[in-house]
């Protein structure tokens, strides 16, 4: 897939939501890690909304328009927000069946719609758009990219049971020197004055069985992780897989054993 220029449909795996009323600004930056008061008009971040004991509800990038946010969001993030506004001026909308979102992987030149609003993502350039592209990657082949970039995909790698430092998000989603959110007394803890106990590593595995996922990882015969996701790589010619591994072991070139196959850690996610 080297040099193509591919496009998958992400409209069904994402959401879209519409932020409106006067005090959006203020709710939707006390509900997530990062700092939604800076961004000006046609700005955004990407930021991840915590529960009171700094586990994840979900995440997703947040930008600031001229009298809206924009949310794209993993999904089912909707409801946990609504139970939050109480008296505030906000008005949350799902905008999902208006807007759809795409990813160009590759060269986007010329292939963004007109109007259209983009944003960074992993692996190319996110597209947010009332028309519409044509795809032309499968979600298997979308799956095999995104594993083997370690990207952590909501509902397999990362769920509510997550801290996002767990999963490699804190450059790219938390700011330590924003005001007070849901679950920062969590996050700044972990910065202060530990760590967090787990961290998401991407594993090559030798041979052709790809581990499914739940599969426990060892190390000798001490279980030291699980497997989250998993797909073969052709690029590698191998399987490779995303899981979690003890804090002491998720570095580069540790040794594991998933079912009878050898594995090694190829990186840790996010650094």
């Amino acid at each position: 897939m080297s040099g193509e220029i591919l496009i998958a449909d992400l409209s069904a795996e994402r959401n879209r939501l519409r932020v409106t009323g006067g005090d959006r600004v203020e709710f939707v930056h006390g509900q997530c890690t990062n700092d939604v008061k800076r961004l000006a008009v046609g700005e955004y971040c990407y930021a991840a909304f915590l529960n009171a004991k700094g586990k994840m509800r979900g995440e997703g990038h947040i930008f600031c328009l001229a009298d809206t946010l924009l949310l794209e969001t993993s999904p089912g993030l909707l409801p946990s927000l609504e139970k939050f506004i109480v008296t505030e001026d906000v008005q949350i909308e799902d905008v999902g069946g208006k807007l759809t979102e795409w990813l160009i992987i590759g060269d986007a030149t010329g292939r963004i719609p007109m109007g259209a609003m983009t944003f960074a993502h992993p692996l190319g350039v996110g597209v947010i758009t009332n028309g519409s592209l044509v795809a032309s990657i499968t979600p298997a082949e979308l799956e095999e990219l995104r594993i083997e970039a370690g990207l952590p995909l909501w509902g397999a790698d990362m769920d509510e049971t997550t801290i996002p430092n767990e999963v490699g998000l804190e450059r790219r989603a938390i700011s330590y020197d924003k005001g007070c959110y849901i679950g920062q007394e969590t996050i700044a803890r972990i910065k202060t004055y530990g760590h967090v106990n787990r961290q998401l590593v991407l594993i090559a595995v030798a041979g052709e069985k790809v581990p499914a996922r739940g599969q426990k990882l060892f190390q000798g015969e001490k279980e030291v992780g699980q497997v989250t996701s998993a797909t073969l790589s052709v690029r590698l010619g191998k399987p490779v897989a995303l899981g979690y591994l003890r804090r002491e072991l998720a570095r580069t070139g540790t040794k594991l054993k998933v079912s009878e196959s050898n594995a090694e850690v190829l990186r840790v996610c996010g650094e």
